[in-house]
């Protein structure tokens, strides 16, 4: 009982007491100014160019939704990539000694990615000023190689439009799907049947193209793809998915391997992110889950198609997400906001060209890199 008084009347004197101790009371704050940052270049750029790429984005995953996945997923697929690397995020988007953002959204990131430049949140494939930027995909068809998108969100998400559409604003979906329908993408797999009207499922069946909704449906491999298993985002993993990301990979893959020139195909685990915003551990679980299946296939994939290079990374971290002990050995999984962090993500990478991402670099790299890869 002595001691119990002793700990309140000293706790009480300085002001500050836990379970982790007394500690004096420290004036701070957590804003901090900061400086010009350099955007980091890859240190080699020599590399054998594959013949084709499966570029992964995990949308809105970090090191904290791998450590969840790590730990509560069983086998950690990633750890079967040769080489590993890290990567920043920041947009350009206001002036980077005053007031410019170090937090980027999907679609500057996206636009990073696939075009090696950066631009203003909510740009798909535009650059500051608004002018369209060519997108590897768009390298890739003009040297001849089958192309492809999945996701599990909407196809006309900002991730997918990044790679395949050129509008000012993200949300323009419907218009991103103008866009798709005529743009000559060999493969689309995804949800966002609300952005489709039946008159754009018949331009886009007109110009060649065979639309399904039923993964298992009986596939034309003479026509271009269209596939939309939902009318928004695909259902969440731990909700029950119907059509999973593996699926899809498997299905594109089918109908781009065959093409001489090869082939490029974006595969996006799009829900990661959305779990970060919903700040759910189940959500993230799930949907890392996904992932995980879909690394080994695609690396599976690649032990047999030597000239593949496999490349997995993410736009930006969401959420915050930190992992801590709870009780029974379960995780007490935290989160800092419902928003995208400026947290640096991993790139992971396999197959010829792989090792030049063994490094610190900015996000614009990995475009410019795998477009100069198509390019060769």
């Amino acid at each position: 009982m002595k001691h119990l008084i002793k700990i309140l009347i000293i706790s009480t004197f300085f002001g500050c007491y836990s379970m982790y101790g007394i500690a004096l009371q420290e004036e701070k704050s957590n804003f901090i100014p900061t400086q010009a940052h350099v955007d980091y270049k890859l240190k080699t750029t020599e590399g054998t160019a594959p013949h084709s790429i499966i570029f992964i984005i995990a949308d809105g995953t970090g090191i904290g939704q791998y450590t969840v996945s790590y730990y509560t997923n069983g086998e950690f697929a990633p750890a079967r990539f040769d080489h590993i690397g890290l990567v920043a995020t920041h947009p350009n988007d206001g002036e980077c000694s005053t007031s410019c953002k170090r937090v980027t959204d999907s679609a500057a990131s996206g636009t990073a990615l696939s075009a090696g430049q950066k631009t203003y949140n909510g740009a798909i494939a535009v650059d500051v000023d608004k002018n369209p930027v060519k997108t590897m995909l768009e390298w890739a068809q003009e040297k001849g190689m089958a192309t492809g998108l999945v996701a599990t969100s909407t196809v006309t998400h900002a991730t997918p439009a990044s790679f395949g559409a050129h509008v000012d604003y993200r949300k323009k979906e419907a218009e991103i799907a103008e866009q798709f329908a005529v743009a000559d993408i060999d493969v689309i797999l995804g949800g966002g049947k609300k952005f489709w009207p039946d008159s754009l499922i018949s331009v886009y069946e007109n110009r060649g193209g065979q639309f399904i909704n039923d993964i298992n449906a009986t596939i034309d491999s003479e026509r271009r793809l269209l596939g939309l298993f939902s009318d928004s985002g695909l259902e969440k993993v731990h909700n029950g998915r119907e059509v999973s990301t593996t699926q899809m990979a498997k299905l594109a893959l089918e109908n781009l391997e065959n093409n001489p020139n090869g082939f490029f195909v974006m595969i996006e685990e799009s829900q990661v992110d959305w779990g970060g915003h919903s700040n759910s551990a189940e959500y993230i679980k799930g949907e890392m889950k996904s992932l995980n299946d879909l690394v080994n296939f695609t690396l599976d994939y690649q032990s047999t198609h030597p000239e593949v290079l496999v490349v997995l990374t993410a736009d930006h971290e969401c959420g915050g997400v930190a992992v801590h002990d709870g009780n029974n050995g379960d995780l007490d999984v935290r989160f800092t906001s419902d928003y995208h962090s400026a947290n640096f993500v991993p790139i992971w990478s396999t197959g010829p060209g792989a090792a030049v991402f063994d490094a610190f670099m900015d996000n614009t790299e990995i475009g410019k890199r795998l477009i100069e890869y198509i390019q060769e």
